[in-house]
């Protein structure tokens, strides 16, 4: 159920069974299945630029270009790499997050068996 007092909406991602909506001011509000804790957004996250929803993950890049994901993870699809750069987009496929780099580099992680993470 979409929450009422959601206020205004400047992005949305749905994955297989949540969604994540951007609001206004920067928060991250998402809604619906939370089976493995894609909707658990973690109380310390900062004020959210860009938003991404997979099959049962959610990632956000923050104003400081910081990546942050959670939910399933057993392909490593939440596994930020310690060394990613600072982050402008991100979208994320059912078991993977594709991060575009501030310096225009592309960055992929989670399940690889098609080559979806090979750039």
């Amino acid at each position: 159920t979409v929450p009422a007092d959601l206020g205004p909406i400047v992005a949305v991602a749905a994955g297989d069974w949540h969604t994540g909506t951007l609001q206004a001011d920067g928060r991250l509000v998402c809604f619906g299945a939370n089976d493995d804790g894609q909707c658990m957004v973690p109380s310390d996250l900062g004020r959210v630029v860009a938003i991404a929803a997979g099959h049962m993950h959610t990632c956000a890049v923050q104003d400081d270009g910081k990546l942050v994901c959670f939910g399933w993870n057993d392909d490593g699809q939440c596994h930020v790499p310690w060394d990613l750069g600072s982050v402008v987009a991100v979208a994320a496929g059912g078991q993977h997050t594709c991060a575009l780099q501030a310096d225009g580099k592309l960055a992929c992680f989670g399940r690889n068996d098609d080559g979806q993470c090979s750039v």
